[in-house]
């Protein structure tokens, strides 16, 4: 089965192929645009997993885990813009956005008193935590732009 990155992949192929046939409707360019940032951020963010320090140096890992919560923090920030919504969006967005926050402010706290008892510890830890932050993301994307 096709993981979410694969899929989006696959659908970024199709709009390129559309594009160059010039095909592409100009009220789905929106749709590539969030396609292809999502895109962006999650091979990211794998790459912040398959880069994470293996070790018990702390300033290491401190240092790798500021570059991960700074783009962790920046989701939050990062265009807010879509379709316009209605009452009924804007409640769905700000729920998103409130569930997401939420999910990183928890992170932060699991971090901010981390110490390493054995040196895979911080690499696991930083996976679970991209892999606990993306899917809460997503769902705020898609609060967004539904893909």
């Amino acid at each position: 089965m096709p993981n979410v990155l694969q899929v989006y992949r696959e659908k970024q192929a199709d709009v390129y192929k559309r594009i160059s046939a010039h095909t592409l409707p100009t009220k789905e360019v929106l749709q590539m645009q969030e396609l292809n940032y999502r895109i962006f951020v999650i091979e990211t963010f794998q790459a912040f997993c398959k880069s994470a320090p293996m070790g018990m140096d702390t300033k290491e890992l401190c240092y790798h885990y500021q570059l991960v919560d700074s783009n962790v923090r920046f989701l939050l920030e990062e265009r807010k813009f879509g379709p316009k919504a209605d009452e009924a969006g804007q409640k769905k967005r700000e729920a998103a956005r409130v569930s997401l926050e939420k999910v990183i402010q928890d992170g932060r706290k699991r971090f901010s008193s981390f110490s390493p008892t054995k040196p895979e510890q911080y690499r696991d830890n930083i996976m679970k935590y991209v892999n606990t932050v993306l899917p809460v993301w997503m769902q705020y994307r898609n609060a967004y732009i539904n893909l």
